[in-house]
């Protein structure tokens, strides 16, 4: 039995090497059936600061402020359903628009709402911190800007960046039990210390936020992490990660 089976697995790996031989052959890719079954860390997700000033500077003289009211305040444009959203000082929040779950936030300079210049987006809604300065300018605008500057290789960069933000969420909240989405936001909350201070957010308020896990069952887990010496937390905020287990 165990013949058949190295013997299949022997002809299996043949025939697949066989495939990258011919597909190389002729320039094309053949995706390996080894799987890298180790998780996305922030730690890996660059993001393209060079890209977004670039982007950002080169929008701006075209753009027109928009008062920001408060940081509860979804910013819009009156008669304009997408347009791009430009943020010099403070920083911005996404959330989703169905629901409202903050999914992101981003410190300055930023530049949102790229992708609706290939097709309507409205998925997404944006608020800005108290006092960050912010413009806007139409899709037309700032596709005709883009094409004279031949900016479209920053653009195509920070989308690459929303798309790796997309697969770092994926990878940590969909189909997650309870303790492992928390443990990810945990040292996401970590790593956005600065923003979190910024914005005076305790990482209860953190957790809530940005999923949908009950209060009672945040507060149980970072109790049992505190009391457990894997985490320290004063005034509400997290401090410092000790060491957090696989599994709780």
């Amino acid at each position: 039995m165990v013949e058949v089976n190295m013997t299949t697995i022997k002809k299996m790996l043949e025939n697949e090497q066989v495939q990258k031989n011919k597909a190389a052959e002729k320039g094309h890719f053949v995706l390996s059936t080894e799987v890298d079954r180790r998780f996305l860390s922030l730690d890996e997700i660059q993001r393209p600061e060079q890209a977004m000033r670039r982007l950002h500077d080169a929008l701006q003289p075209f753009s027109s402020p928009v008062e920001v009211r408060s940081n509860r305040h979804v910013l819009k444009v009156p008669g304009e359903r997408n347009c791009i959203w430009l943020v010099s000082s403070g920083n911005l929040s996404y959330f989703r628009s169905y629901d409202d779950l903050k999914i992101a936030i981003s410190p300055a300079p930023v530049v949102a709402g790229l992708a609706a210049l290939f097709s309507p987006f409205d998925r997404h809604v944006y608020r800005a911190s108290r006092g960050a300065k912010v413009a806007s300018l139409t899709l037309s605008q700032a596709h005709s800007v883009i094409n004279n500057l031949n900016l479209w290789r920053d653009v195509s960069e920070l989308l690459g960046f929303v798309v790796q933000m997309m697969c770092y969420r994926d990878e940590h909240l969909v189909s997650k039990d309870s303790y492992s989405v928390i443990r990810a936001k945990l040292i996401e909350y970590l790593n956005k210390k600065e923003l979190n201070d910024l914005n005076q957010t305790g990482i209860a308020s953190y957790i809530q936020n940005t999923t949908h896990l009950s209060r009672s069952l945040v507060y149980n887990y970072l109790s049992a992490l505190t009391e457990g010496g894997y985490i320290k937390i004063i005034k509400g905020k997290l401090t410092e990660i000790i060491k957090l287990p696989e599994k709780f």
